[in-house]
């Protein structure tokens, strides 16, 4: 089953390709004042809300403001050496597709970093990794962000990538290595985007109950293991908000005094401009639509929000679930055990928490995107992963028909969106066959990927070497 790795990176590189090859440069106002955002740091500066946008290219989308502006400066101190003398040299649409192609990459290498957390949180399911990666892989807003230049993939990128220190960790306990992963990690989490803050803070906790698990008065723990838990899990504990304050704590400074919020949002502006409308919390909670469309990180949007939620999240999550109670009559080490528990539960409040603040965002009138739980992608992917492989020996067609639904998504997308973007930007003569020949490929990956799994007759097999 290992070989399904590298074709789910394949998978999502092809599909973020399609996304990136099919939708206008600057479609939107976001990709726009994210660009512009790279190229003003190259500059020297940061942007501010109030001035705008520095780029004014010919065609594309130019928000009336610098929206952009609130968040954290790294994503973009990465993307400034690309865009910056792209731009300076007058070659702003090619800014735009370096940017994507960045992200493409970064889509893939999410892919590696989903798989790698799963081996390290869940090491006796050997199924759990691969069957993450396709799910990752062909998951459609990995796709939609991986394909444009937002700042999205590469967040995701980092807290995915905290979850499987954090998971290891837990598993195996909080050596130097892991601690200072922890630190570094939790900082480049925060200097990225804020609400990358919850993954952050249910991590980091979760790591810090697990010492305590394994060190509190426990049969078989020497005196020195403790004392050494104990000292790196105070290191932890102390070290991640001092780097995240050292490092962003500035920037998130500089929020409050030109917005007079951490967070640099503008809701006045919003409502007056963008007709965002504020609801009281239980009004938003009740709304079903909501749900739907905040969940829907699965689908394009061209499918029905609430099947893609059902066929894609509900029904795997729920075999999941019997299979999870299913295990838990099986005869294991209490260490294992506690580690499992601990890990649930902190995939759970990781869940609940990221709901919870968008739900939030949308009462004080924002929009429920998809897009917003990508930092938890990783434990939606395992949750789902694990209700597929426990189908067994139905698990070729389960991962097939599972990956089937997203790309016929998109391909309903493409058909849909081609003609309506005809035309929109320059050389666009190959943007369309383009993304249809990618669209096939990330269909040929997947195809692979499921005869992979249905020629292994022993999944559990080249785990035992």
């Amino acid at each position: 089953m290992r070989p399904l790795v590298p074709v789910a990176v394949l998978a999502a590189i092809l599909a973020s390709l399609v996304q990136a090859l099919l939708s206008p440069p600057l479609h939107t106002g976001d990709e726009t004042a994210h660009l512009d955002y790279a190229y003003q740091v190259w500059t020297g500066h940061l942007p501010v809300f109030e001035d705008g946008l520095v780029l004014a290219p010919e065609a594309g989308s130019v928000p009336p403001v610098q929206w952009a502006a609130q968040h954290p400066p790294l994503y973009y101190l990465v993307l400034a050496p690309v865009v910056g003398p792209l731009v300076e040299g007058g070659h702003v649409i090619t800014a735009v597709y370096a940017a994507r192609g960045l992200n493409v990459l970064a889509a893939g290498l999410l892919v590696l970093v989903a798989a790698w957390a799963a081996r390290r949180a869940f090491p006796a399911s050997p199924l759990l990794a691969p069957v993450t990666a396709l799910v990752v892989g062909t998951t459609a807003w990995v796709a939609r962000v991986g394909g444009s230049g937002y700042n999205d993939v590469f967040a995701t990128l980092l807290t995915t990538w905290l979850l499987g220190i954090a998971a290891g960790a837990v598993r195996s306990g909080l050596t130097w290595p892991r601690a200072a992963g922890l630190i570094v990690v939790s900082a480049l989490c925060l200097g990225t985007r804020l609400h990358t803050m919850v993954m952050v803070g249910v991590l980091v906790a979760a790591v810090l109950a697990g010492v305590l698990l394994r060190t509190a008065g426990l049969p078989g723990v020497r005196g020195a293991t403790v004392r050494g838990e104990a000292v790196r899990a105070a290191v932890v504990a102390l070290g991640a908000p001092a780097a995240v304050a050292a490092t962003s704590g500035w920037f998130y400074l500089r929020n409050v005094a030109l917005t007079g919020s951490v967070t640099g949002g503008h809701p006045d502006w919003a409502a007056e401009n963008l007709d965002r409308v504020v609801r009281p919390v239980p009004e938003v909670l009740a709304d079903a639509g909501v749900w739907t469309q905040l969940l829907a990180v699965f689908g394009h949007g061209r499918l029905p929000d609430a099947a893609v939620v059902l066929v894609l999240l509900i029904v795997p999550a729920a075999l999941a679930a019997v299979a999870g109670v299913r295990a838990a009559r099986n005869v294991r080490p209490p260490a294992a055990e506690r580690a499992d528990v601990l890990l649930l539960v902190t995939g759970a409040a990781a869940v609940a928490a990221t709901l919870a603040m968008q739900l939030v965002y949308t009462a004080g009138g924002g929009s429920p995107h998809p897009r917003y739980l990508l930092p938890v992608i990783g434990i939606l992917a395992m949750l789902v992963a694990q209700g597929l492989a426990s189908t067994r020996r139905g698990l070729p067609w389960a991962v097939g028909f599972w990956c089937a639904v997203p790309l016929l998504d998109q391909a309903v997308w493409i058909a849909v969106s081609a003609p309506r973007y005809a035309g929109q930007w320059p050389d666009s003569s190959l943007s369309v066959p383009g993304a249809w020949v990618a669209w096939g490929l990330a269909c040929v990956a997947v195809a692979v990927a499921v005869a992979v799994a249905v020629t292994n007759r022993d999944p559990d097999r080249t785990y035992r070497r």
